[in-house]
């Protein structure tokens, strides 16, 4: 495992702590033993092996003060991890001190011996592997986006789905949650330097925003719960315990995720929206640096998932994730045990999650439509879930909304087998596009911008969308992404195929001849190379919208 700092062995430590440093308290005799603490963890790394026991605290969130507690926790964590790193969490074992005095850990109980505390055992993982340092290098794999995203949406689709709750996780439960963090949190504000971590102007522009998010949001916070948007999730979703073992292969993706939170039943822990779960990695991303990977991350998720609604809730979520950050760091600002160096650079930090929370407020964009099209395979879906992310939008995709209409008509939606026949007739774009159109005229009521993401290859489809703006009283940008035909039929190719669908490019070649052109006499048009990242046509979008 990856831990943060190596503890000085201290004759204060418990004796049992102090008896497992030495390598013949293992199975396996190690050639070396390091312990490693946390505020909650003991964590001995012993050649290939890590042990991590459980620390008798208090913290109002986690309480493991009782034995039988720790050995629970201990049982919970290597259940619980196994959903994302199945070979890392081996068993749980017991510490044992032998009737002569010296300790040990696994093994059988023998006369005589007494079982002092419980140890997760863990297969040690390479610490050059983890997400933060393979960035910081510059090397991770091209794939690492789609591979990651493809299994936490996966991870976020088997975990329990809570039951319908509001008091414990709808809109209720986060003006509690929000209520008792910042009560715990606003000792920080004042004048940087003089003991304080979190500026004025920085907390009133956080409160500001999740004061109106609160407000504005809270029928969506129950709406997403209803919808099974709220999950066991893994709830610390740091780079840090992202381990990129190797290259994805038909068995393994290649990928492991460790540390999820097991201490505690509350509310915004591990169990959270998947929203949050996606935020806290885009935001821990962003402070390393690295915001087009968390963007891309966040927009391929919100693509891969259908997610309509997860993107009006990114800049909440990840101002959430971030204050959380500040406030932890605080709390090491002001502990007089340590060093003086050390406070200074944890009050640093912890200013710098404040900070980055207030402009994740600040990126919240007012109600727009935003109408993406171009000739499929143009990445419009992908794109359009890094924007959403970006400035807090909904996106309604005809993807998504025609397999509902379909659903509902009894219609299949295998693509491109006989164009504009089935799931694709005129009739069904109609109803498609209508049921779009009803979708975004419903968010902008909620005071949220939307980005309509289709084809779009009829100018009366454009025209409708620009229509609703005014008629709503909102701006409009027609966004036409371009890529060359035979550029755009691969994408399309390898995607059908990928669904295991069959595939038909003369069908497709009919859709291209059949595609009516965007025309400046349209409105407010922008047209962009659909080759280029996500993120960076996601960016050329956000700055092309009007301002606020």
């Amino acid at each position: 495992m990856n831990d943060d700092a190596a503890a000085p062995l201290s004759e204060s430590l418990p004796p049992f702590v102090r008896g497992l440093m030495e390598a013949s308290a293992y199975p396996h005799t190690p050639e070396s033993v390091r312990l490693v603490q946390t505020h909650i963890s003991y964590v001995w790394i012993a050649d290939d092996l890590v042990y991590k026991a459980k620390k008798p605290v208090d913290f109002g969130f986690i309480n493991q003060v009782d034995p039988k507690t720790r050995e629970a926790f201990c049982h919970l964590e290597v259940d619980l991890n196994r959903r994302l790193a199945p070979d890392v969490y081996l068993e749980v074992v017991p510490i044992i001190q032998a009737s002569d005095g010296a300790f040990r850990v696994e093994g059988p109980v023998r006369e005589g011996e007494t079982v002092v505390e419980w140890a997760v055992k863990m297969r040690r993982l390479p610490e050059d592997r983890t997400l933060d340092q393979l960035i910081a290098k510059n090397t991770y794999p091209s794939d690492l986006v789609e591979r990651l995203t493809r299994k936490l949406a996966a991870f976020h689709e088997a975990a329990r789905h809570l039951e319908y709750d509001p008091e414990f996780a709808g809109a209720p439960a986060e003006r509690s949650w929000w209520a008792r963090e910042y009560s715990e949190a606003e000792g920080n504000i004042g004048v940087l330097g003089s003991g304080k971590t979190w500026t004025a102007e920085d907390a009133a522009t956080l409160r500001d925003f999740v004061a109106r998010s609160l407000d504005e949001q809270a029928e969506l916070f129950n709406e997403r719960l209803a919808a099974g948007k709220v999950v066991e999730g893994h709830g610390d979703l740091h780079a840090k315990h992202v381990y990129v073992l190797g290259p994805a292969t038909e068995q393994d993706d290649g990928i492991a995720i460790v540390d999820c939170i097991e201490f505690t039943e509350w509310f915004h822990f591990r169990y959270l929206d998947v929203s949050y779960d996606i935020a806290f990695l885009a935001m821990d991303l962003e402070a390393r640096g690295e915001r087009e990977l968390g963007d891309e991350i966040a927009g391929r998720y919100i693509a891969i998932t259908a997610d309509e609604t997860m993107g009006i809730l990114q800049p909440l979520h990840r101002a959430f994730r971030a204050f959380v950050r500040g406030k932890v760091e605080s709390i090491g600002a002001n502990d007089t045990g340590m060093s003086e160096a050390e406070r200074n650079a944890l009050a640093e930090s912890a200013a710098g999650y404040f900070r980055l929370a207030a402009q994740y407020a600040e990126r919240q964009r007012p109600p727009s439509i935003i109408v993406l099209c171009g000739l499929s395979g143009t990445g419009k879906t992908s794109v359009g879930g890094a924007l959403a992310g970006r400035i807090g939008a909904a996106l309604v995709s005809t993807d998504a909304v025609r397999a509902v209409v379909a659903a509902e008509r009894g219609v299949p939606t295998t693509m491109w087998q006989q164009y504009e026949s089935g799931a694709y007739s005129q009739e069904m774009n109609v109803a498609v596009y209508d049921e779009m159109r009803r979708r975004a005229a419903e968010h902008i009521r909620h005071g949220r911008p939307v980005i309509l993401d289709g084809t779009h290859r009829r100018a009366k489809d454009r025209q409708q969308a620009l229509d609703l703006a005014r008629e709503l009283g909102v701006p409009a940008l027609v966004v036409e992404l371009r890529l060359s035909d035979d550029a755009a039929l691969t994408r399309v190719l390898w995607r059908e195929r990928e669904k295991g669908n069959t595939t038909e490019p003369e069908a497709y070649r009919r859709h291209i001849d059949e595609f009516e052109p965007v025309s400046s006499r349209e409105g407010n048009v922008l047209r962009l190379d659909g080759s280029q990242n996500i993120v960076t046509l996601a960016a050329q979008i956000e700055d092309a919208l009007p301002d606020r």
